[in-house]
């Protein structure tokens, strides 16, 4: 089996295990907190996303990217890797200290912050998890077994442990405790994996990974925004059962999201070096994958168009009906993250384009986020999914319409791998 298969079938399994395996335990969760309880919890976690956004800086494509390209120079991999770890470690402390900070200034968020607390136990998972360093010199197969172990144990320990409503705060624990474990796993091995050496990174460094990462970063700002600020403004001006129904769609839908993932990511190191050999063969490679994505997308889409109601009960319990109308609004979004995807990641961080990159999340971010007061406000969780639609359509038309004017050759390169011909 070639390694770039090996490395699909592993990243298939970890977001399966970052993704799916806390999926199963929502079921179960959602009918034993109750959607209030569940709300808040998906309260707590959409407030912390924004310093896991923080931490990670975008270093999952640019450090990996690095990686990929020093991939014979041990040296050189160690150097970006203690680089990258002591940032993300500086970020999430210094996350840690403005989280508290915020929790102690805004009266309504006193008494949650020991929930806000046990969430952020995600933002060290997120500092502690090296998937960039494995990614980049393609050895998925350690970090999958270790993400698979620490979120089998704690998806068992919730089934065992929780029991009632009050024990909102043991179910958010829990659900954070599995990415802090895979990371120390992961840290344990990675001298053994990847022949790095431990040490204080040097100045010059540090500045080095920062401002490679930097327009990634920028747009993962605008990502971040437009994605965890949803469930965060409904949680302002919702009550907590309407952010239960939104969260139960949400996980759902992110849960089918994952699956384009896995391919992207194993991809991504492959096309990196496959671009130094030749861009017509990267591109039309590209192009296949676009052509799977969409395919695949809109098989998912139809199901859940027809099939919202019935998903929702099996999924969440009859309590949840709400739920079926925001999946039914949100059976799109799949598609076009897929396609966000592939322009983004697969085509425009490839080419270096960090303006463009920036340009298509910030603009429609700044957009969603003036309107999503007003959505939220008046037309409840059904605006909102429709916004997040509408939003995600908004990114795809600025990078198409980017790359049309700039780059009409490496698209057409595109259209050759998705139908095999020339334009």
């Amino acid at each position: 089996m070639s390694v770039l298969r090996k490395n699909i079938i592993s990243l298939f399994t970890l977001r399966g295990a970052n993704y799916i395996l806390p999926l199963v335990t929502v079921p179960y969760l959602v009918r034993v907190l109750g959607p209030a309880n569940f709300g808040r919890i998906a309260f707590a976690q959409a407030f912390i996303q924004y310093f896991v956004m923080l931490t990670d800086y975008g270093f999952d494509l640019s450090a990996t990217r690095s990686i990929a390209r020093a991939v014979n120079d041990s040296v050189k991999i160690s150097r970006i890797f203690n680089a990258v770890l002591w940032v993300k470690l500086l970020t999430m402390l210094a996350g840690f200290g403005m989280m508290s900070g915020i929790t102690f200034i805004v009266p309504s968020f006193h008494h949650d912050f020991p929930l806000f607390a046990l969430c952020y136990l995600a933002v060290l998972g997120n500092a502690l998890f090296p998937q960039w360093l494995y990614q980049g010199i393609q050895r998925m197969g350690y970090i999958t077994a270790f993400t698979v172990i620490a979120r089998t144990i704690a998806v068992i320990s919730i089934f065992l442990v929780v029991r009632h409503q009050n024990q909102y705060l043991l179910a958010a624990g829990l659900m954070s405790l599995g990415m802090p474990l895979a990371g120390i796993l992961a840290l344990s091995y990675a001298a053994r994996v990847a022949n790095i050496r431990f040490a204080l990174p040097l100045f010059d460094d540090i500045k080095h990974v920062l401002i490679n990462g930097w327009h990634i970063f920028i747009a993962t700002i605008g990502g971040t925004l437009y994605n965890s600020s949803n469930i965060f403004m409904l949680g302002l001006v919702a009550p907590s059962v309407v952010v239960g129904y939104f969260a139960a769609a949400d996980k759902l839908l992110k849960a089918l999201q994952s699956l384009i993932y896995p391919v992207s990511d194993a991809v991504y190191p492959h096309i990196a070096m496959l671009l130094m050999r030749s861009r017509e063969q990267a591109f039309a490679f590209i192009g296949k994958l676009l052509g799977l994505f969409s395919l695949s997308s809109l098989l998912i889409a139809v199901v859940l168009i027809f099939g919202a109601d019935q998903i929702t009960h099996i999924a969440f319990g009859l309590q949840y009906g709400p739920s079926a109308e925001i999946i039914r609004l949100l059976s799109l979004w799949p598609l076009l993250i897929a396609l966000n995807v592939i322009f983004g990641a697969l085509f425009i961080v490839q080419l270096n384009l960090g303006r463009l990159l920036s340009i298509s999340i910030l603009i429609p971010a700044i957009v969603h986020i003036l309107l999503l007061y007003p959505v939220a406000r008046f037309l409840g969780a059904e605006g909102v999914a429709a916004l997040m639609l509408l939003t995600e359509l908004f990114v795809l038309c600025i990078r198409l319409t980017g790359l049309f004017r700039t780059h009409r050759q490496e698209l057409g390169m595109l259209v050759v791998g998705i139908f095999g011909v020339r334009i």
